[in-house]
């Protein structure tokens, strides 16, 4: 059963997130706009993106960490 979270951070424009600059880089250059657009893709392959890598996968789980949402990402 999938459960829909709609947590405020998930939401709000990358932009406008208190992360890395390479980490705004990498998701404009995905069509990344908000983190739940991250969560649509298979996280596996988020190293693999343009100006991607496995650093910017660190931030996003520690993102999610931070605001409680680990629980989003499968093991």
């Amino acid at each position: 059963m999938t459960q829909e979270i709609t947590h405020p951070i998930l939401q709000k424009t990358i932009k406008n997130l208190d992360v890395s600059k390479e980490f705004k880089v990498m998701a404009k250059a995905n069509g990344y706009k908000t983190l739940q657009d991250i969560l649509g893709m298979p996280l596996h392959e988020l190293p693999y993106k343009p100006q991607s890598g496995y650093r910017m996968l660190r931030e996003f789980l520690g993102i999610l960490e931070e605001h409680g949402l680990s629980e989003l990402v499968d093991n």
